[in-house]
């Protein structure tokens, strides 16, 4: 995500958590763009900045804390009233950080403003990032941690690895794009007589791994709708390791651009887990029958096909949002629905792999419904799902396919600052009227996109190799 609050550590009687954020919140690497990083330690209890800070920040790629890779970023910055900008500008050539260096410190002083420059080839190329922050001192530039006792901190920016190209398919070109924001793709192809793209990335399977850290993988595939028979479709085929995904570990948004389809393949850390498994068990059988394999190959593979049976656009009944964090659950009352008839609808907001609904947990959104043109027709700003459920009236104007948007805008628990590292939106469609010999159908969930429609997302927290 673009932003989070890392679980605080003890620092005498004060709760010290760390705030990230990224801007942009998308990063890719075809955008060539300049990112600002900010670094905020602050008191959890009462949400004070803790002031006088010098951290430590060790960037790396991918997810492994081991010391034996060469960190691309190690060293120390200070910012006397708490808060550290780097601005970043990824650059071929040696990395240099520009700003003065305490004497006694030697870190690098921020300035009034808490910004520093560092230029070189930091997030120059797509996959993960692990940011490990500690802590080195605190409350004024003298009050230095013993190492063992310092708080530490660790948080992953993902950088989308894009991938455009031109594929002639019965005489007509047409142009894809696929963003990945794990890691680097390997042997995309296509396959034209059964319209049915492949591709793999680098994938650790190791179990153990994977249970103790939390983990998110996401593709994104872009089709032009002018491809018929693929691209103007609504409904697909997607595989992980021959495994099929569907509902919220699938996602197609056909709104955020006019001219394109895309397809979002969300993969969670209990996908993950099960695949992992099965890896595993393989290569155990394998070594049982006399055969020496031990994940040589390292591969998460993924495939992408129109999916051949013929189903009615359906209304949805779980939303993913665009980073898989949250999902909601929606029902509609009367059934079928009615157009110029009172509507009730009943939401809750899940997450990933919970099936109850957020605990202790205000949920803010905005709510638009759009007709057949794209045009809204209804809009509530500023609602409030208590407990993480929510009840609105609606009253659809008339007989027809809307498509509705639920933007996530913070969650708040008692006692605590509002959680803003969640917002996002997340799209589905309506059908009025729907029968239910119409609805059997559930596998279509559509749909992820930024607030707005404009921005695209990060992959930021949580997302490690």
């Amino acid at each position: 995500m673009s932003q989070e609050n890392l679980p605080p550590a003890s620092i005498g009687t004060r709760q010290a958590s760390l705030y990230v954020k990224v801007n942009p919140p998308v990063l890719t690497t075809g955008a060539a763009q300049n990112a600002y990083m900010q670094f905020r330690l602050f008191d959890a209890n009462n949400n004070q900045t803790i002031q006088h800070v010098t951290y430590q920040i060790t960037v790396t790629r991918g997810s492994s804390t081991s010391t034996l890779g060469k960190p691309l970023l190690l060293d120390f910055f200070h910012a006397h009233n708490g808060l550290l900008t780097l601005k970043i500008e990824p650059t071929n050539g040696p990395l240099t950080i520009f700003g003065e260096q305490d004497p006694f410190l030697q870190a690098w002083v921020a300035d009034p403003g808490g910004n520093i420059l560092v230029r070189g080839p930091l997030l120059l190329q797509g996959g993960l990032y692990h940011f490990h922050i500690e802590i080195f001192s605190i409350d004024n530039d003298r009050n230095i941690f013993i190492p063992a006792q310092a708080p530490k901190f660790d948080a992953y920016l993902s950088v989308g690895d894009v991938y455009h190209n031109i594929w002639n398919y019965q005489g007509q070109n047409y142009n894809t794009t696929l963003i990945s924001y794990y890691d680097k793709i390997n042997n995309l192809n296509l396959q034209p007589a059964i319209k049915s793209f492949s591709w793999s990335m680098p994938f650790n399977w190791n179990l153990t791994r994977i249970k103790q850290q939390p983990i998110f993988v996401h593709e994104e595939m872009r089709l032009p709708k002018s491809w018929k028979g693929f691209g103007n479709l609504n409904q697909f085929n997607a595989t992980v390791n021959g495994q099929q995904l569907s509902g919220r570990s699938l996602a197609i948004d056909p709104f955020s651009f006019p001219n394109d389809m895309i397809v979002h393949f969300l993969v969670n850390k209990n996908d993950i887990v099960k695949l992992a498994q099965e890896v595993n068990s393989n290569n155990n059988n394998s070594t049982a029958a006399g055969i020496t394999k031990t994940n040589t190959t390292g591969l998460m593979k993924f495939a992408l096909s129109p999916l051949n049976a013929t189903t009615q656009i359906a209304t949805s009944s779980d939303i993913p949002t665009n980073t898989g964090s949250i999902h909601a659950a929606i029902s509609w009352s009367p059934n079928p629905l009615a157009a110029n008839t009172q509507s009730t609808l009943k939401i809750s907001f899940y997450d990933p792999t919970a099936t109850a609904p957020l605990t202790n947990t205000d949920v803010r959104y905005n709510l638009k419904i759009f007709d057949k043109n794209n045009q809204p027709v209804i809009t509530k700003q500023n609602l409030l799902a208590k407990n993480a459920a929510d009840t609105e009236t609606i009253v659809f104007p008339a007989n027809e396919i809307y498509h509705m948007q639920v933007q996530i805008t913070g969650l708040a628990k008692p006692g605590q600052t509002p959680d803003l590292t969640r917002n996002g939106v997340a799209t589905g469609y309506v059908v009025v009227p729907e029968f239910h010999s119409a609805a059997i159908s559930t596998s279509l969930i559509l749909g992820v996109i930024l607030a707005g429609l404009l921005a695209r997302k990060s992959i930021f927290r949580g997302l490690i190799k």
